[in-house]
């Protein structure tokens, strides 16, 4: 008898390039982009919960992993995983990002909420001492790039709390439109995704 309630895992969307320290060279490394689905499957909600504890609740891990159960946001990651994508590594996942479910969104904006990576390869934490750089980078271009071939949405908005935030969304190359006491928005417009995702 053929079972139709299969629950499937993360889905590889593409690659991506991060920077390793190979042989004490920095050297481009393809990783995967996946989506995962915590709120329909038990495996990646599993996954996001080990992520928190591997990263001790730092660099939002604990916010995204939230914002996923509640709110049942969108969740991107990389990875260095390369297959059996039903089954999520937790120990091999290197950046994370929540957003919208910007294909329903009426006012055509896909919106990045929390953005955290591994804090062994964070630059904040472990500038000097990390092998792998770029995720978060690589994470961000990667989505925009998944935005502009996908669907039909017309920017793409981070907003930054920290002041790394800031720093890390400027070097972007993000445009920033405003800012309070508490936030600053930046965004990103179509007609520049092809520039950005380069």
């Amino acid at each position: 008898m053929e079972n139709y309630n299969v629950s499937f895992g993360a889905r590889r969307i593409g690659t991506a390039n991060i920077r390793a320290k190979i042989n004490n060279k920095w050297k481009d490394i393809p990783v995967s982009f996946v989506r995962l689905h915590p709120k329909t499957n038990k495996g990646d909600k599993a996954a996001l919960e080990s992520v928190t504890n591997l990263w001790q609740g730092k660099n939002l891990s604990g916010s995204i992993q939230e914002q996923s159960e509640i709110c049942n946001d969108p969740v991107f990651a990389l990875t260095t995983q390369n297959e059996n994508f039903k089954s999520i590594n937790p120990k091999k996942i290197l950046g994370m990002l929540t957003t919208n479910d910007f294909k329903s969104n009426a006012e055509d904006t896909a919106e990045i909420f929390r953005l955290g990576v591994n804090p062994e390869y964070a630059y904040t934490q472990n500038k000097n001492k990390r092998d792998l750089k770029h995720i978060g980078a690589a994470l961000i271009k990667k989505f925009v790039d998944l935005v502009d071939k996908r669907t039909n949405v017309r920017r793409v908005v981070a907003t930054a709390e920290e002041p790394s935030e800031v720093k890390f969304l400027k070097k972007m190359n993000m445009n920033e439109k405003n800012s309070n006491f508490k936030y600053t928005n930046f965004e990103i417009n179509k007609e520049n995704f092809d520039e950005f995702v380069k």
